[in-house]
């Protein structure tokens, strides 16, 4: 349908022309009205009383085809307009949840702000300048193709003229701009991924930046990329520019070329003024798309490697996460059974084995980088074993289903909670749209969590919003909402990953209390605690030490 809305464009463009070069011939050509058929049986049936009142009215005529036409030709490209957008819209989808569903070993290898880079802005440049060259030059070869057949049948030379002098010239340019062009678009995109990473870093790391006095040092490397992505944005506009310039040169080249070959021909003035009458109205259409041809050329150069980019990331196997929220049985007890993991060819995890029963607290300790938070990885689903398998009483949990399910069972508590830009009572029962949300269970779960106080503190209660990363709350209220989230969640394992590592002795200790409290009141409660502070872990029925 759009190719088809193309075809359409080119035909409304040729009735334009049609009707600018019926204008021209009438008002050059005094001889026309009575020695054209279709000119003098209009003239005659309609009964004009004089040629001017006949030429007044095809002018009058011609206005309201050309109004029309812009109409029909605004419409149309709202047409293309809704497809592109379309386009994008969907390709942005399926990049997002081919990127969320490869998992978090993927996720973490690679920089967030280039998966958002390719997410948003390649998928844009996709549709927006990829597809909408081609369409463009698809479009503008139908007008002129079409035009130039037409005219083959009024005087096959202006037909021969015009491609002798505009073909050459875009062929030429187009070759000159065509490599140049592609190598400045990839450019243009890894400056911006990098101008990107470098605010990111900067806005989420701006306290030690300030405290280390190294503002003027990150500005300096900001203000080099703005450079250099400004060098190859002002390379792209000026080869842009420069085709408007061409074309224009190819112009005056093809009126130049009339007036000499019609004076090698012996023509006269009359005849040479229509001819060059005829060819100036085919070139004012021509002209255009000549230089649109040339200018989608070049912004498809520019952005082609975003084809590239979107076919191989596109082309990744990506196994279908299942929504579903049913659980998966947990009874009696989880197993790690000589699980080895690696993020590289060294193994962090070497055929370990591990048994938790349900309703155990156990803690578990180490130095830094002997596998405690891939154990947690693990156990939550998160990693998928290289070798070996975990078990829920005595199930294998393999397939993304069955991790589906048994997440369905698990609340994960970080140190580095998420926390988005939401309300109180959004984040406490995430993933839940908020009008339903079940305020019973919200209520029960913010008491438990001992977040009462805080909530009752606040003028807009469960609807104040966190702010940026929960930037409005403590460290240890904002541990209190990953807590009251599990609650909510009604979760039968409890993961707390370094989960009280940067609150001060007595938030913490108020936070071990309030987890202890909770395995008090709920004995099948399952609870893992990391934690570097032994003392932390004294609530625990017993404490493993990995390393």
């Amino acid at each position: 349908m759009v190719i088809l809305s193309a075809l359409l464009s080119a035909v409304v463009d040729l009735v334009g022309i049609a009707a600018l070069v019926s204008v021209l011939l009438v008002v050059l050509d005094e001889n026309i009205i009575q020695n054209n058929a279709i000119f003098a049986a209009l003239y005659n049936s309609l009964g004009f009383g004089s040629e001017g009142a006949f030429v007044a009215a095809i002018c009058g005529l011609v206005l309201a085809l050309i109004a029309l036409k812009g109409v029909v030709g605004v419409a149309l490209q709202q047409y293309r307009a809704r497809f592109m957008l379309l386009l994008y819209a969907d390709l942005s989808k399926k990049m997002y949840d081919n990127y969320l569903s490869r998992g978090l070993q993927f996720v973490r290898s690679h920089h967030t702000t280039r998966l958002v880079n390719n997410v948003n802005a390649v998928c844009h440049r996709f549709s927006s300048s990829v597809v909408s060259s081609l369409l463009a030059i698809l479009t503008e070869l139908l007008v002129v193709g079409s035009l130039l057949i037409l005219l083959s049948f009024y005087n096959p030379m202006i037909v021969a003229l015009a491609i002798a002098v505009f073909v050459p010239v875009a062929i030429i340019y187009s070759r000159i701009i065509r490599r140049r062009m592609a190598e400045n678009g990839r450019e243009e995109n890894r400056l911006q991924v990098a101008q990107n990473k470098t605010m990111y870093e900067a806005l989420r790391g701006y306290a030690d930046i300030e405290i280390a006095g190294a503002k003027p040092s990150i500005t300096k490397r900001f203000g080099a990329g703005i450079d250099s992505l400004r060098h190859y944005s002002l390379k792209a506009m000026r080869v842009r520019a420069a085709s408007g310039y061409v074309i224009e040169f190819s112009l005056v080249l093809g009126v130049v070329a009339v007036i000499l070959l019609g004076i090698a021909m012996g023509q006269s003035v009359g005849e040479l003024k229509i001819f060059l009458g005829v060819f100036a109205v085919a070139a004012y259409r021509i002209v255009p798309s000549i230089s649109r041809i040339v200018g989608a050329w070049t912004e498809y150069k520019r952005t082609s490697y975003v084809v590239e980019l979107l076919s191989e990331e596109l082309s990744v196997e990506v196994p279908e996460v299942p929504q579903t929220t049913e659980r998966l049985p947990f009874e009696s007890e989880i197993e790690l059974h000589e699980v080895s993991f690696g993020y590289t060819d060294e193994k962090v995890l070497d055929g370990y084995s591990l048994t938790i029963r349900k309703g155990e607290r156990v803690g578990i300790q180490g130095s830094s980088g002997r596998g405690k938070t891939t154990l947690f990885n693990l156990i939550a689903g998160l990693f998928v074993p290289k070798e070996g398998e975990m078990r829920v009483d005595g199930r294998a949990v393999n397939t993304p289903l069955e991790r589906r399910m048994w997440q369905n069972n698990v609340a994960y508590v970080s140190q580095d909670l998420f926390i988005p830009d939401q309300t109180i009572a959004e984040n406490i029962a995430l993933g839940v749209e908020r009008e339903n949300i079940d305020h019973e269970r919200l209520t029960r779960a913010i008491r438990s969590a001992r977040l009462d106080e805080l909530v009752a503190s606040l003028p807009e209660g469960v609807d104040t919003v966190t702010g940026e990363a929960g930037c409005r709350l403590s460290g240890g209220q904002r541990q209190r909402i990953g807590i009251a989230r599990a609650l909510y969640k009604e979760a039968s394992v409890l993961m707390f990953d370094e989960a009280t590592s940067s609150l001060d002795e007595k938030t913490e200790r108020e936070i071990v209390d309030a987890v202890a409290g909770l395995s008090e009141a709920n004995k099948e409660l399952t609870i893992l605690f990391i934690s570097h502070n032994s003392r932390t872990l004294d609530f625990c029925d017993r404490v493993i030490t990995l390393g």
